[in-house]
């Protein structure tokens, strides 16, 4: 390559050479490259646009965007893909480093972020291929799959306002083991490109945090709209239907236990903890009829599993053990507390 010499004032050499940490001619050569780039954001345009005819490369950008751990765009690409694309996901790390966007939280023009200018630039030049590309990925899904996407779509109903949002795949996978009776993997899901794989890690939280990107969220309402439109034939619980099951005496005696619409139990010992809880609160009901009811209230739609991560005791905040969330869906939800009041139940 050729060498460009550059001069600076005795004084500024010496202040240079105190920044023993700083590689000066990789910072002079940064800032040649965005002075020649124009704008941040003219440049993230050119890099969407050189990418808008390779999925590939304009998926993995889109995921970077997140600020995901690049171990887990490894492994979500694989997921999607069904190859290994550790390799376009280095080029693609390369091109962000080449123009000085590696990292996604850097503030740009008119105070946004590297990966929200990404992720807008995608949404206008490119987001309708990925959809189109993960449409068709659920509708050639398994039963199974596609009732799992079913399933996470009643997780974040009171979310789709969001630019996006995450979630904890361990409550999700039980529910959804329940409601299909087989064994399921939420990794099934990733592989439609709905849903990408990341882990969360801090002093005080170490767990699985999938995060559902902006698009995803948008699939999502069109899946709530019409399901059948992605092969998916499902429908909320109908009114008649809630106040069925609160003719019986067992479901009857289930919400009671939850108080009406939700209730948290420790991961730890959960069925001996329930157990007591059922003789402690007189609820009429065996651990074998609390199990026949769950899935009766999964499979109809009634009735999700959360949950909630083991913290840590750090800084002024004590530990917490894990808990499983027992939580009406928001279709029941939002009938619910009529129906309860009309049965002489407490609708909290």
């Amino acid at each position: 390559m050729p060498r460009v010499t550059v001069r600076v004032p005795d004084q500024m050499k010496e202040e240079m050479d105190d920044e023993e940490d700083i590689n000066w001619s990789e910072h002079i050569r940064k800032s040649i490259r965005e002075r020649l780039g124009g704008s941040p954001s003219r440049k993230i345009q050119k890099l969407v646009g050189d990418y808008q005819s390779d999925l590939d490369r304009l998926w993995i950008l889109h995921m970077f965007s997140y600020g995901m751990s690049k171990r887990y765009i490894y492994e979500t690409a694989e997921e999607i893909f069904g190859d290994d694309k550790d390799d376009v996901v280095d080029e693609v790390e390369a091109d962000l480093e080449e123009r000085g966007m590696e990292n996604m939280y850097d503030e740009i023009e008119d105070g946004l972020k590297v990966g929200d200018t990404i992720q807008n630039t995608v949404a206008s030049y490119g987001i309708s291929k990925i959809k189109d590309h993960v449409k068709e990925s659920i509708n050639d899904s398994p039963r199974e799959v596609r009732d799992g996407v079913y399933i996470l779509s009643l997780y974040v109903r009171d979310r789709l306002d969001r630019e996006s949002t995450s979630i904890n795949p361990e409550g999700i996978e039980r529910t959804w083991r329940i409601y299909t009776g087989s064994e399921v993997d939420i990794d099934d899901i990733v592989s439609t490109g709905l849903i990408y794989k990341n882990h969360y890690n801090s002093n005080a939280y170490n767990h699985w945090y999938y995060k559902i990107p902006d698009y995803g969220l948008e699939l999502i309402e069109e899946i709530i709209s019409d399901s059948s439109e992605f092969g998916i034939y499902h429908s909320d619980p109908k009114r008649s239907t809630l106040r069925d099951l609160l003719n019986e005496n067992k479901s009857r005696e289930f919400l009671r236990w939850m108080n009406g619409s939700s209730k948290y139990v420790s991961t730890y010992n959960e069925e001996d903890d329930i157990e007591d809880q059922l003789e402690d609160e007189d609820i009429s009901l065996t651990l074998e009829e609390f199990d026949e009811v769950r899935k009766k209230l999964i499979q109809d739609k009634v009735l999700l599993i959360g949950y909630s991560p083991h913290r840590s005791s750090t800084g002024n905040r004590s530990s917490r053990p894990a808990r499983w969330s027992y939580k009406l869906t928001q279709s029941a939800l939002d009938d619910m507390p009529e129906i309860l009041l009309e049965n002489g139940l407490p609708a909290q």
